[in-house]
């Protein structure tokens, strides 16, 4: 690939110079919009089903838990076949559940039972490309604009965090659920066009005559022996516990702690979503020299302390605003470890070093969610929060007083 782009573009965003990432950018950004409406709804629909915090998070952790199963499988494939046509053909997969769900909603035969089936469906297939994705990033421009691919990715999908909620929120409230999910699988359609206009590439490094236990042994091992990658696991694992579930009950949230309705509900996803681009436009602007580790401590640090604001908020207002804070502190925080571990890790194992990555997010975000979605329902929501923020900030003074953080700004 010519390190030259095609377009004059500012240096923060330079990554968009290059007509393949544009390309990608572009479908993902629509993509994902539908799919943050898709969340929206069916955390909705199954609090309205169930009115239970228990079974809005159960909902949750099935559409994660085939992280754990699919991941391994997508990222060995990953580091063997061309990375773009793999991921279409996960995406072509997703819009095939997607569209049975809309279905399946609009003919009102949903049963709390039938959306936890849906959820792992969508997961399952959704798993399996997703170490491809995060794979595709960094190949689609030179290595000099990589930081600014990996940051620009995640700001167009903060972006549908920003837009998806809320107008999956105002959907739900006047058209119902069954429309935000047609409109979710129509969304695909952009990432299908977008993805089959990318020629395919071979991933370097051969591997054919590994089988898929060695392959997957042989990247757990690069994994474990560099430090800073370890971090990086650490760091994503304690992130993903404390933030998916404030993500997942943002419906009981919005319920038990503020008393809103639909709309309100998807003001305060959408505020999340807000605050994470607010975050975005902020690590874009941060000079390409600011250190990982600086970044990453400051972002933890304000996840902790906008989570503790989210439990105590008394008004919906305050509440919205601590929730946009929980989104600029995650989106401040793990984009930089995504690039400190792009970075750290070769080419040729990043398929499998990111099917890990993926796999300890599917380990931990279920888990939290239905660990904090059954002491919500005993506790109460805010209590969860407290006890989240206190257990963030002790995380972090952990990993400061051994200067663990260090290691991230290895080169």
């Amino acid at each position: 690939m010519s390190d030259a782009p095609d377009w004059r573009v500012p240096l923060s965003v330079q990554a968009l110079g290059y007509r393949d990432y544009r390309l990608y950018w572009a479908s993902s950004a629509v993509s994902n919009i539908g799919s943050m409406m898709y969340l929206a709804a069916i955390g909705w629909l199954v609090e309205d089903i169930t009115d239970d915090p228990w079974k809005v998070t159960l909902a949750a952790a099935a559409g994660l838990i085939p992280l754990l199963v699919m991941s391994p499988f997508g990222g060995a494939l990953a580091d063997r076949y061309s990375r773009t046509r793999l991921f279409l053909s996960t995406v072509v997969g997703q819009m095939a559940v997607a569209l049975a769900l809309a279905w399946v909603v609009q003919i009102d035969a949903e049963t709390f039972w039938v959306l936890v089936a849906f959820s792992i469906g969508g997961g399952a297939t959704a798993s399996l490309g997703a170490p491809v994705q995060q794979a595709i990033v960094v190949e689609l421009v030179p290595s000099s604009a990589m930081r600014s691919a990996i940051f620009l990715n995640s700001t167009q999908w903060n972006i549908s965090r920003a837009v998806g909620p809320m107008l999956g929120g105002w959907i739900i409230q006047f058209w119902g659920p069954a429309a935000a999910f047609w409109l979710n699988a129509a969304s695909f359609t952009a990432l299908v066009a977008g993805l089959s206009l990318l020629p395919p590439r071979s991933p370097p490094g051969a591997m054919s005559s590994l089988s898929f236990p060695a392959a997957f042994k042989s990247g757990l091992r690069y994994a474990r022996g560099i430090e800073g990658i370890r971090v990086v696991m650490l760091s994503s694992f304690m992130l993903a516990a404390a933030i998916s579930p404030i993500q997942w009950l943002a419906p009981v949230i919005a319920d038990d702690a503020f008393g809103v309705g639909a709309a309100g509900f998807g003001v305060l996803l959408g505020a999340f979503g807000v605050g994470s681009l607010v975050g975005a436009v902020l690590l874009l602007k941060f000079d390409r020299g600011t250190p990982h580790s600086r970044l990453v401590a400051i972002g933890i640090g304000s996840v902790a302390v906008f989570t503790l604001a989210l439990s105590v908020a008394p008004t919906f207002a305050l509440g919205s605003v601590a929730m946009g804070g929980v989104g600029l502190s995650f989106m401040v925080t793990t984009p930089t470890l995504t690039s400190a571990l792009q970075s750290l890790c070769k080419d040729a194992y990043r398929g499998r070093v990111m099917s890990l990555w993926m796999m300890l997010f599917g380990l931990a975000a279920p888990a939290s969610i239905l660990v904090q979605g059954r002491i919500a329902s005993v506790i109460g929501i805010r209590w969860v929060l407290a006890i989240t923020a206190f257990a963030v900030a002790a995380y972090l003074v952990a990993l400061l007083s051994r200067g663990r953080f260090r290691c991230l700004d290895a080169s």
